[in-house]
Formats: structure tokens, C-alpha cells, sequence
């Protein structure tokens, strides 16, 4: 059901594409200082975006590696604080069971 929904959104969106392409195809002149370009509209648009998108992508990519990166280092950290509570509990809750305190029963 998902590759269904997936596909169908796919299609849909090509079709919006084409129809976008073929209803701006007219020529028109970009300046930028001293460069100058002629191209269709549909494709300075959808290059504007690829080209905003890659900029946002690598704008964010260190970002994620950095809270990774984070993650990372507090997992360490909780699975030595772990470790280190057991190690503190064991010799105690040993101490209890040997002294007789605790009465083993089983409801079973």
C-alpha cells in the first residue's frame, strides 16, 4: 500500500512537472554584474531551486554529523554510568540475600 501511495505521488508530481515545462518554455535573459544568459524559464526555476537545495543540504550536513556526534558520546556515557551502578548495587544486594533479609518465595 506505501509503493502504491509512493508511486501514485511520484506520477502526479511528473505530470505537474511536464505540464510546468511545457506551459514556461519561453526564452528569457538572466544578468547577473557582467553575465548574461538566455534559457527557459521552466529550467532557470527548477535550477534555482536544485541549486538552493544543494546549497541548504550542505549548509546542514555538519549540523547532523555534529548532533551525531553528540549522540554518540552520551550513549557512551549512560552505558558507563550503567555499568558503574551495577557495579556500586551488586556487592549490596549480595550483602542483603546472604544475611538473610530478603525471604526468597515463589508465588508460582
Amino acid at each position: 500500500m506505501k509503493k502504491l501511495a509512493i508511486l501514485t505521488l511520484t506520477a502526479i508530481s511528473l505530470i505537474a512537472i511536464t505540464t510546468f515545462t511545457l506551459q514556461n518554455s519561453q526564452v528569457v535573459a538572466i544578468k547577473l554584474f557582467f553575465w548574461e544568459a538566455e534559457a527557459s524559464l521552466s529550467l532557470i526555476l527548477f535550477s534555482t531551486f536544485s541549486i538552493a537545495l544543494l546549497m541548504a543540504v550542505v549548509a546542514i550536513v555538519p549540523t547532523i554529523y555534529h548532533l551525531k556526534k553528540l549522540k554518540d558520546q552520551s550513549q557512551k556515557k549512560v552505558k558507563s554510568l550503567v555499568e558503574e551502578n551495577e557495579k556500586l548495587t551488586e556487592p549490596e544486594a549480595k550483602d542483603i540475600v546472604s544475611s538473610g533479609q530478603v525471604n526468597h518465595t515463589n508465588d508460582d
